[in-house]
């Protein structure tokens, strides 16, 4: 009885399995062995491994977060900056508005530092005696009384900082000043003679900037470590003063040095730009604040000073660094706000701890295992021995009687289907197994016929689309060499700026578009749409495109356009069978005046710019005329409208508009014209705002096909042009 193909391949598969089983267990068993000698070894290393893996891994994620807690407190600082600079710019446009509306605002008496005592905190104002001396006049002295109003912003805002102050280009000063003890303000006689906030270094810098800035880190009168945010105001007449905000910096750093600490061994600073450190959680030692101000960038330790040189040149990084003797990691992040650096450095030691304890802990494990495994492997060794010598005499006489028996056909078969792959499509094959073997021999035989059939068909049809596909991109080339090229017969226009393009939605189209002059002061221009698409459609492109031209070319100077077009339209009319129409925009353009003339035969109304305003589409007046070829005897409106130097006139077609992206939307007239009026703000040429619009129709469409042709063109009219 002869077994079928599934019964074959399962016998195979029993004898390939216990092959396989005894295979394996034979390496195995030599494997085995082979490793009770070298368990110990492989613990060892695998130990080393894992606790250099350990110990990368623990560095990585220290570096992690030692580079996220440095940053989380350069940012608290400047969060707190942030506050401080949007205080001082509210202020100033609180000073703003006031100056701009003094009619709102009656004079408010301020104390007088010269004369009377003022409390911590409370504003005042101040004008030094070598000011007054200059001479006070009474517009001068009214607009301090109306400044006076800009206590209601200074007096809250005096609780949360040193100081608060305005200065004016006059030479005055209204200010807030919050004293240590809580106590009066004490003012020097040097202050009350000769002080003039315009001679300050944060007046100096804000008005030279003309924006919000930091000063440099100073002590003031009060000892306070300070820096101030300054801005400039304005007024009617421009530049009127400067605001100031002193913040205490050590306060501020002191917020964030309370924050938790990283480690128990880290210390947190901040550098300068110039490399001083201004705040450091270390009372001795390097990273100290010194009485003498010192570089850290000049310093001994090559790595820390190669660090401190990246610092103060506010980079972001965590490195290892030797301060002291001593391996630490050394994190910093910059505070833009101020040119600072925030840093943090923590002992390499502690970063590397728990990967010493997993080192040893994992050794410690390899060891017992070790020890387990070989006592394991003594006790498998005789009982697999016994068992594979067993299994090796059954399976090795079954598994080769069985494979003999089975491949012979296959082989047959295999060496007939080689011979056909190699292209000999009349070898027939010939078995007769009585199983599937048989079958498919059949059925490659079928196959093979069917097969060279279908070669001797796709051999033809492949030649007769290459024919086809040659023919149309010749056609392609002509249509393309048909249109007019703006170069170089107008590439030296000074009356006009002038750009135009295609792009056929198959290989050839029905849209055209031309320009020509039609005598020395008068440019024609046409945009057109032919109904259809494809290869019918170019052709009646051709036959519109010739009839219009040569119409516009025979017509008389001054003769009304619409006379042209219909002339045009009954020669395309006539023996118009398949009833094709074209939709046109044509118009004519005279340099002289500017005068533009244009008939539009049922087209998209282009979009025109008049006195630098924003593009807006042509108004159709009354009903559309219809489109050139629908019938004879139709009849035509001129239309006209002048145009200024720089104004310019956007041509299209349905193309543009009716684009669709992949959900099918449609591109639409109000994202061309939007997209018209925010390129053609930077005045291009009009080959860039056609670049520009066809750049926006291929990013909305994205990978959805072009269904219908897409034709632009650009007419700018730069001057007048008489010959």
């Amino acid at each position: 009885m002869k077994l079928d193909i599934r019964r074959r391949m399962l016998l195979l598969a029993l004898s390939g399995s216990i092959l396989s089983f005894l295979a394996l267990g034979l390496i195995i068993f030599f494997g085995v062995m082979s490793a009770r000698d070298t368990v110990a070894e492989r613990g060892r290393l695998l130990g080393a491994s894992a606790s250099n893996f350990v110990e990368s891994f623990a560095e990585d994620q220290a570096r992690r977060r030692l580079s996220a807690h440095v940053g989380e407190k350069a940012r608290h600082i400047e969060r707190e900056l942030e506050h401080t600079r949007r205080d001082a710019e509210e202020i100033a446009q609180t000073m703003k508005l006031i100056l701009a509306e003094k009619e709102k605002y009656l004079p408010r008496a301020l104390p007088d530092p010269h004369t009377e005592t003022v409390a911590s905190g409370e504003p005042y104002l101040n004008m030094s005696r070598a000011v007054a001396a200059g001479g006070v006049d009474e517009e001068m002295r009214r607009t301090m009384g109306i400044s006076g109003n800009i206590v209601d912003s200074l007096s809250p805002r005096s609780r949360f900082y040193t100081g608060v102050f305005v200065g004016s280009k006059d030479g005055w000063l209204i200010a807030a000043d919050v004293t240590p003890d809580g106590g009066p303000a004490k003012f020097s006689e040097k202050f009350l003679d000769s002080y003039d906030p315009r001679e300050m270094n944060w007046y100096k810098l804000a008005a030279a900037a003309g924006k919000t800035v930091f000063t440099e880190l100073y002590t003031d009168t009060n000892g306070n470590r300070c820096i101030t945010c300054a801005t400039p105001f304005y007024d009617e007449g421009g530049f009127a003063g400067v605001v100031g905000v002193d913040c205490n910096a050590e306060e501020i750093y002191q917020q964030t040095a309370d924050l938790e600490a990283f480690g128990k061994t880290s210390v947190k600073f901040v550098l300068s730009k110039n490399g001083e450190i201004l705040f450091s959680t270390q009372k001795e030692g390097p990273l100290a604040v010194t009485d003498v101000p010192r570089d850290l960038r000049t310093s001994e330790e090559q790595s820390l000073a190669l660090e401190a040189s990246a610092m103060a040149a506010g980079k972001n990084d965590v490195s290892l660094v030797t301060i002291g003797g001593q391996q630490v990691y050394l994190a910093y992040a910059p505070m833009e706000s101020l040119g600072w650096s925030f840093g943090s450095v923590i002992s390499q030691e502690e970063v590397t701890y728990p990967a010493r304890y997993a080192r040893d802990n994992i050794q410690g494990q390899m060891k017992e295992f070790s020890e387990d495994f070989r006592s394991l492997l003594q006790q498998l060794t005789g009982v697999g021995v016994a068992l594979l010598l067993l299994a090796l005499v059954a399976i090795v006489s079954l598994s080769v009687k069985a494979s003999s028996h089975f491949v012979r056909p296959i082989l047959s078969l295999t060496e007939g289907v080689n011979d056909i792959a190699q292209g000999n499509l009349d070898r027939k094959l010939d078995l007769r197994t009585g199983d599937e073997i048989e079958r498919l021999a059949e059925c490659v035989n079928a196959m093979t016929g069917n097969l060279k059939t279908h070669i001797e068909n796709l051999a033809r049809v492949t030649a007769d689309k290459e024919r086809i596909k040659a023919e149309l991109s010749v056609a392609q080339r002509i249509q393309a060499g048909m249109l007019p090229s703006v170069s170089p017969d107008f590439s030296g226009q000074t009356a006009f700026d002038l750009d135009a393009g295609m792009n056929p939605a198959k290989e050839v189209g029905g849209d055209f578009y031309d320009f020509y002059m039609l005598d020395e002061n008068r440019l024609a221009v046409t945009v057109a749409d032919v109904s259809g698409k494809g290869v019918p459609a170019a052709l009646f492109m051709v036959v519109a495109k010739t009839m219009l031209q040569n119409s516009a070319l025979a017509a008389k100077e001054g003769e009304n356009l619409a006379d042209v077009v219909a002339r045009a339209n009954d020669a395309i009319s006539k023996n118009n069978d398949q009833m094709m129409f074209v939709t046109v925009f044509f118009g004519v353009l005279d340099l002289r005046t500017g005068v533009f003339d244009y008939v539009n035969a049922g087209h998209n109304p282009p979009l025109a710019t008049s006195g630098g305003g924003p593009f807006a589409y042509l108004a159709v007046a009354g009903k559309p005329d219809k489109p050139l070829g629908v019938m004879e005897g139709l009849s035509f409106r001129q239309q006209s409208l002048t145009l200024a130097a720089g104004d310019a006139l956007f041509f299209y077609t349905d193309g543009v508009t009716e684009a669709a992206d992949e959900k099918a939307e449609l591109y639409g007239e109000e994202r061309l014209k939007a997209v018209l009026n925010r390129e053609a703000a930077a005045m291009p040429s009009m080959k860039e705002l056609i670049a520009a619009v066809r750049q926006d129709i291929s990013a909305y469409v994205g990978e959805a096909e072009q269904s219908d042709d897409i034709t632009m063109m650009g007419l700018r009219y730069l001057s007048a042009e008489t010959k």
